[in-house]
């Protein structure tokens, strides 16, 4: 796995998972032997990914849904969320071309 803060912009990400529950903006997510409940910024972040997303990209999303955050800047925000998420199984990195 990169280090979520190394991700460059045009890094895609993609999101998977074997089942889930959506319930009032949270998703109750099952990768392989794990479940996670995710917020629903992070459920907004892996519905957008499902197809794959740049990190820039999935930033500007982010940023449309919930608004700019209050105590930060995107890039590093995401790339935490994204890093978190990637932990639970939840996202991948894709490989290049």
């Amino acid at each position: 796995m990169e280090d979520a803060y190394r991700l460059a912009d045009d890094a895609r990400v993609r999101s998977a998972w074997d089942d889930a529950l959506e319930r009032g903006g949270e998703m109750l997510v099952l990768a392989g032997n794990d479940v996670s409940l995710l917020s629903p910024v992070a459920t907004e972040a892996v519905l957008a990914a499902r197809q794959g997303i740049t990190v820039a990209s999935l930033g500007d999303h982010l940023v449309r849904e919930f608004g700019e955050p209050a105590d930060g800047d995107i890039g590093a925000m995401v790339r935490v969320l994204i890093d978190a998420l990637i932990g639970r199984g939840v996202l991948s990195v894709e490989a290049g071309p």
